[in-house]
Parts: C-alpha cells; structure tokens; sequence
C-alpha cells in the first residue's frame, strides 16, 4: 500500500500529518474504519491517528495544531484522546489503549496499551486493521482482517471472547447489523450467535447511541432487511415494541396484500432516502394495532393517524431526539391521510385549505404518500402546483394581526381574535386576492360587529 491508495479527499491532510509526525520523530497510524474503506475503495467518513506512546495522540494534536497554525485541539484527557478540524475534516488523535468495562456501564475505564490490545478492544476485524502513515506498512493483529474483508465477513476480534465483547458493549451489536448491510458483510456465526445471546443488555446503552445506529440503518439501501435482522436477533422487541406488535395484524383487501409491519417496511424501504422521511414512514402506521376494529367483516383503524402520532412522539423522546425533528415527524404522520380524502370534486377552496395546512412540508407528504400507496394519485399536488404558478394559494402570513384587529374593533385582546382569524383564512381559501378592507368588511358582518 502507498500514498496513491488514499482518498484525494484526505491526501492533502494526511500529508501534512506525515511530514510533522517525521520532522518531530512521532510514528503515527491510520486505524479503524479508514483503513477497512480505502481498501474496499469506499469513501471514508472520518479518520482516527493512532500516535504510539503514553497520551502521544495528545502531544502530536498540538503539535499539529501549532505547526499548521489552527485552532488548537479538544481534548478528552480521560481516554487520552484529541480533536482537530483540519481542512474541514474533523480528525481524531488517540493512544493505543486496553480497556475496563463496569458491568452497568459501556463506558470503559481506559489506559495505555500495545498496538496488540488496542486491536483486541475494538469491534470487528475488519475495523482492527492499522496502516503505518511513516513508511505505509499494514498491521493486520488479529491475523484475520484482511481475510476478512477479502471474504466479506464481520467477525469479532477475539472470538474466544465473543459473548464479552457484546457484553461489554452491547451497541457493538446494532453496529454489527448496520455495517453487515453496509458493507454486504456476512456476520460470522459465532459472533451471529453472540449478539443474539447479548441483545438484552441495549438497555445499557443511552437512547442518544441507539438512535444514532438507527439512524444510519434507516438510510440503507433497503432498511427492511436490517430491521428483519434486528427480528431475529430480540432487539426489534426491546427497541421497538410497538413496531413488533404491528406483525400478524391483518388488513383490508384489495388495498393491503400485508400485515401493518411488512406493509411498513415496504414504505420505508421506497420512501427517498432521507431521516425526515425514512422516520416518519416507519412510524406512520404504528397506531394501528390499537386502533383497528373489525365489524361484519370489515377492517378500520379510524384516527389511527393521531394514534400513531402520540405513538412515534413517546417512541422518539425514548430514544432522545431533538425536539424539532419529533415536531416535523409527527406532523407528517399526523396528515399523512388528508390527501387520500381527496376527490375531484373539491373546490380550489380546499386545495387551497389543504396547501395551507400542509405549508412547506407539501413535497413531504407528497413522498410519504407516494410510498403508501399502490395507486398514488397526485392530481391534488397537481393542483395545488396549478393554484402556486397563478399565484392562487393562500399566503403564509395573517392578513390581519391581533393588533389590527384589537385597533379596527376597538376591542381587547381575547378568545375572538383567534376565531376572526379563522374567518379571514376561510375568507381568504374563497379569494386568495381578499384585501384587508374587503375582508374588515365580512368580519363585521360574521362576528356582528358595527
């Protein structure tokens, strides 16, 4: 391997970081993931520099920062490790190091170590492999690295200890799932076996972690295939109970050939690959279990938007994440069934009324319908695209504020200012072009006011 093998993305970093390592007598490695995905010819996500020597990552992080004149490092002294932004590219300094596990906790106590036990540490073969950055030698410790990725197989690093190591750190589990479909790896039986044994113990791991590895599983090609394995292993139940009960609840023909969970994964897995979407649509159906009623026959799951709404917001809030993305999911879910009330023989004024409660996230709702439905029809999207080009829709900001209002009816503030509101919107679905004179005019009439 030589400098040519590395991604031009990084060339020009890590040639910085091999002439100060040289000038200043440091030996320093590439490890991890990086290694793995430039020899998979894969575009790296990030890069670790591994420096031999007690907190030597440390010490060669400032010396970096001050030899290339930028921000000095973040520095994490309990694990001996340190951060650099170098040509936007965030950068990671560390020791080799051997580790201490709590039971209660997958946080380790950390200390130096040999190259050996840092590659023992980490997860899988496949990330234990180091490349000298000095003279561009690679380190394959655990002796099946390589082959590993030669063979396509996910195996943990010492396989005397396989239940350990997902003991230790259970998260290692889902990121086993995830770079499995990632990298179309096989797992390793033993180590298969091990995650299965070892899945109760995600409890451990803090929502932040999970979410994250679910996060990336869900922009996979094909998402369902992970979340099958995620099945089989226990973790779907434990992460995802409402999920799990979605199997085997049945539903209405000709419109559904799947149960709610299978039908739900054939929608996040056609939905476009974004986290906004992919989450909404694993989450837009969840309600139905609790909401579906049978009568002569006939299967319903009535408001089980609202239902499934409630659901992903406490599901999300378990899982701890931020606010704004439980906001815009749960509206999606929310008014993912307006569109399917929609006839041809809606007025523009409920074109209108529809394009303004949907707001921006028209073209959201727009996918996730997309996805749901075996025969999308989007003439009320048309439509609403028709009323935007003649400048016909509703516009985004009140006609008339509260304090207008208060001023024209000389009147205090209170419970009508929302309802003359409502009027104006009403008003304004009939006549987008409604002037605030003309609209002052209807209001008296509506709210008898002279």
């Amino acid at each position: 391997m030589n400098f040519s093998n590395i991604p031009k993305t990084y060339q020009s970093v890590i040639e910085k970081l091999i002439t100060i390592a040289k000038s200043n007598n440091f030996v320093i490695y590439a490890v991890g993931g990086f290694v793995r995905d430039i020899i998979l010819n894969r575009e790296p996500n990030d890069l670790d520099i591994m420096v031999d020597g007690e907190k030597a990552g440390i010490e060669f992080s400032k010396i970096v920062a001050e030899k290339l004149n930028i921000h000095p490092p973040i520095i994490f002294e309990k694990f001996g490790t340190a951060k650099l932004l170098i040509e936007d590219k965030e950068i990671e300094f560390i020791m080799p190091r051997k580790e201490y596990y709590d039971e209660n906790s997958r946080n380790p106590e950390t200390e130096i170590g040999t190259l050996e036990q840092d590659a023992l540490r980490r997860d899988f073969t496949v990330n234990a492999l180091f490349l000298c950055l000095n003279n561009f030698t690679l380190l394959d410790l655990t002796q099946k690295g390589i082959k590993d990725i030669e063979n396509k197989i996910i195996r943990v690093t010492d396989e005397s200890a396989s239940d350990i190591i997902f003991e230790q750190d259970p998260l290692r589990i889902l990121r086993a799932v995830r770079q499995s479909f990632q990298l179309k790896f096989k797992i390793e039986p033993k180590t298969y076996q091990s995650m299965k044994n070892k899945s109760g113990r995600i409890s451990i791991v803090s929502g932040e972690r999970i979410s994250e590895e679910i996060n990336k599983i869900l922009l996979l090609d094909k998402p369902s295939e992970a979340f099958s394995m995620l099945d089989d292993i226990g973790l779907l139940d434990i992460l995802f109970p409402e999920l799990k009960q979605a199997q085997g609840v049945s539903q209405p023909k000709p419109y559904h050939t799947k149960d709610v969970y299978g039908h739900t994964m054939d929608v996040v897995d056609n939905i476009k690959s974004d986290l906004l979407l992919r989450v909404s649509a694993l989450f837009h159906d969840i309600g139905k279990p609790e909401t579906r009623t049978e009568t002569g026959g006939k299967i319903s799951f009535i408001n089980h938007e609202t239902t499934s709404s409630i659901t992903a917001k406490q599901i999300l809030l378990r899982l701890k994440y931020p606010s704004d993305f439980i906001k815009k999911v749960c509206f999606l879910i929310q008014n993912h069934m307006y569109p399917k009330m929609y006839t041809s023989q809606w007025k523009d004024s409920s074109v209108r009324k529809f394009a303004y409660k949907i707001g921006d996230d028209i073209e959201n709702i727009k996918l996730l319908n997309y996805a749901d439905s075996n025969n999308f029809n989007g003439e009320l999207f048309d439509r609403v695209e028709q009323l935007r080009n003649r400048d016909m829709l509703m516009p985004k900001e009140d006609l008339l504020d509260g304090n207008e209002l208060m001023k024209k009816f000389n009147r205090p503030a209170g419970k009508w200012i929302s309802q003359a509101k409502e009027h104006i919107r009403n008003l304004q679905s009939d006549n987008p072009k409604i002037t605030k004179e003309e609209a002052l005019k209807k209001l008296k009439i509506i709210l008898k006011i002279q």
